[in-house]
């Protein structure tokens, strides 16, 4: 069975109540990795296959030139150590999360 749950956000403007509806498909596969790539806000800087800033390094072909452990340890490293940038560091985050993420990455190319 497929569930869809819409979302209705309504914002209050001059006594306007303009309202745009999104909906949600729920039985949609959602890859674990992109969704922590969203949450962790990386597109804000990363371009990915066009979507996302341009501020730091597109990383649509990223794993034509670096390792899942090299990406990995990119993110990972303490942002006092980058030559350029200012990428944050991920080491806080769960092992098996930067696994996810460095494997996406890697599989880019």
């Amino acid at each position: 069975m497929k569930i869809t749950a819409t979302i209705l956000l309504i914002f209050f403007l001059g006594g306007m109540i303009p309202t745009a509806a999104i909906a949600v498909d729920n039985a949609a596969k959602i890859n674990p990795a992109l969704e922590l790539i969203q949450v962790l806000g990386c597109k804000a800087c990363h371009t990915i296959h066009g979507d996302g800033g341009s501020l730091a390094a597109d990383l649509t072909q990223i794993g034509s030139r670096l390792t899942a452990a090299q990406i990995e340890a990119l993110l990972t490293a303490a942002a006092s150590t980058r030559e350029k940038g200012f990428m944050p560091s991920y080491s806080t985050l769960p092992k098996e999360d930067l696994q996810r993420i460095s494997n996406y990455l890697y599989n880019l190319r």
